[in-house]
């Protein structure tokens, strides 16, 4: 873990104040806790929201506020250009100029020339205490408490609605305007409800908060600064895996499940998580262009048939929520229409056991016809029409994944490229080993090509939930008597290399 990495986008919201009342020495210790705080937020990629106009001081000229000692801190340890923005100023142009001395202007100024800083304006005609919570919480993402009073309190209850972070400390600093408890009463509320306040790590913040003591502190103010940025950084972590997945991948059998998980670059003794239903699965993240990043789930039915198919999808996307959902494994190809070891994504699938039974003992055929959706036709157009590229990526993954088809076998014909297709793919409960019921199986859908037996449920139980699903299958048979027992896995590879150079290249991920 990189610490300039652990709060990239990340800007904190330090809040609070210092009472008239309160010792020098609390003033200094605080103060200098939030300048080594600023400069490990700094080095973690993170920034900070403050609110600038008058620095108020006690008698003996020490500050009771903390925004400027942000600003400074920054500023020293950002005296040159920043292409990215690490402090946000919440700022009316009338107390600027009444408020602010010169060289607190220039200070703001130069920042803001350099890119290090920019300038959220407020209306001086509508200006309150309020409406200066709103837009520091407007471009917050968490808040560190530190004394202070009513603010305080204020701010902390509009971060909580947003599900945000907060952090009180327990520093006995009282507050400027001597109106309430401020970060000590949000502390209270935060061993009580360590979860209000720190949504996904909640209850193993509130077991270390006796080591972040500023009031008796038993470590040093840096190790205490690190040890905050880590809080926030283990916060945001837990947020993103409680996340929904962006990408489902369901298997159905054990040798698909092998490939999915070489593919995707999961540990064949990597630890899985275990769903509250009992289902096992595994987190995989695919980096795609862009330097975006989804998230994925991989999983498996533990059987073939529409039946399971259907009932562990529902069950999964019940708990998971994926945004979409992708199965891929091995099937049977029509021959003369198919290579063994050739790739292709399902643009229908055609439920043919559907029947009637009619008058004269005869039954008519009742099939169930489903199409991809919009979207996903678009993007699987747009991914096969790269030819060029595709074809270079596959090859390359092929190698990496150790896919190498004999140039003939037995069984039929093999694939000569790793260059994907479009096909209708018909899905029953029965495992077909008779070719004349395989090609007769066209008279339901002329373009039937493929056959297999999760299709069905998958599609059914995408449609319940509207979720978008595309399935990919790599051809190990002709539904026949030959078979050539190498092309499971081979097959299943192809498949999952595809998968996962879909995701990567071809998937549109909502925002």
């Amino acid at each position: 873990m990189e610490n300039d990495l652990m709060l990239a986008s990340c800007h904190i919201l330090l809040a609070g104040s210092v009472s008239n009342t309160t010792e020098n020495e609390l003033i200094d210790r605080a103060h200098t806790f939030v300048e080594e705080f600023v400069g490990e937020v700094i080095n973690a990629g993170g920034g900070f929201v403050i609110y600038v106009a008058a620095e108020p001081v006690n008698a003996d000229n020490k500050p009771l506020l903390f925004d400027w000692t942000v600003a400074k801190a920054i500023d020293k340890m950002l005296p040159g250009e920043s292409s990215l923005v690490r402090l946000k100023i919440v700022a009316s142009h009338e107390r600027l100029q009444s408020k602010a001395n010169p060289e607190q202007r220039r200070l703001l100024n130069g920042m803001i020339a350099r890119g290090v800083a920019e300038l959220v304006p407020l209306e001086d005609e509508v200006l309150t205490g309020g409406n200066v919570g709103d837009e520091q919480i407007e471009h917050a993402t968490a808040m560190v408490a530190l004394g202070g009073g009513k603010g305080v309190l204020d701010r902390a209850q509009k971060m909580v609605k947003r599900s945000l972070p907060v952090l009180p400390l327990d520093i006995q600093l009282g507050a400027n305007s001597e109106d309430g408890a401020g970060a000590l009463g949000v502390l209270k509320r935060f061993q009580s409800n360590p979860l209000t306040y720190m949504p996904n790590s909640g209850n193993k913040v509130v077991k270390v908060l006796p080591s972040l003591s500023l009031q008796e502190p038993v470590l040093s103010l840096q190790e205490i600064s690190k040890r905050i940025v880590k809080v926030f950084y283990e916060e945001e972590k837990a947020r993103i895996e409680a996340l929904p997945p962006d990408v489902l991948v369901l298997t159905a059998l054990d040798v698909e499940l092998a490939a999915a998980k070489q593919a995707f670059g999961i540990a064949e003794d990597a630890e899985h998580v275990t769903t509250k239903k009992g289902l096992h699965v595994w987190k995989a993240p695919v980096s795609k262009r862009g330097g975006k990043t989804a998230s994925c789930v991989v999983a498996c039915f533990a059987g073939a048939g529409n039946v399971d198919a259907a009932s562990v999808t529902t069950m999964l996307l019940g708990e998971l929520e994926p945004a979409n959902v992708m199965m891929m494994g091995i099937a049977a190809g029509l021959r003369d229409k198919c290579a063994l070891g050739e790739v292709i994504l399902a643009e229908r699938v055609v439920a043919y056991e559907g029947a009637a039974f009619i008058e004269g003992g005869k039954s008519e055929a009742r099939p169930e016809i489903t199409r991809l959706n919009m979207r996903v036709r678009q993007d699987v157009s747009a991914y096969l029409s790269n030819r060029t590229t595709l074809e270079s990526r596959l090859s390359d993954s092929y190698k990496t994944l150790g896919i190498e088809f004999p140039d003939q076998v037995e069984a039929g014909p093999v694939a000569q490229g790793v260059m994907p297709k479009t096909a209708t793919v018909a899905s029953g409960e029965k495992l077909l080993r008779d070719p004349d019921k395989f090609l007769g199986m066209r008279e339901l859908h002329g373009k039937i090509e493929i056959a297999e037996m999760e299709g069905a449920g998958l599609f059914a139980a995408c449609e319940n939930f509207g979720k978008p699903v595309l399935m990919v299958r790599g051809i190990s048979d002709f539904g026949d008597s030959k078979k050539d027992n190498r092309f499971h896995l081979l097959a299943a590879k192809a498949a999952a290399a595809v998968t996962v150079d879909y995701i990567t290249y071809g998937m549109s991920l909502q925002d």
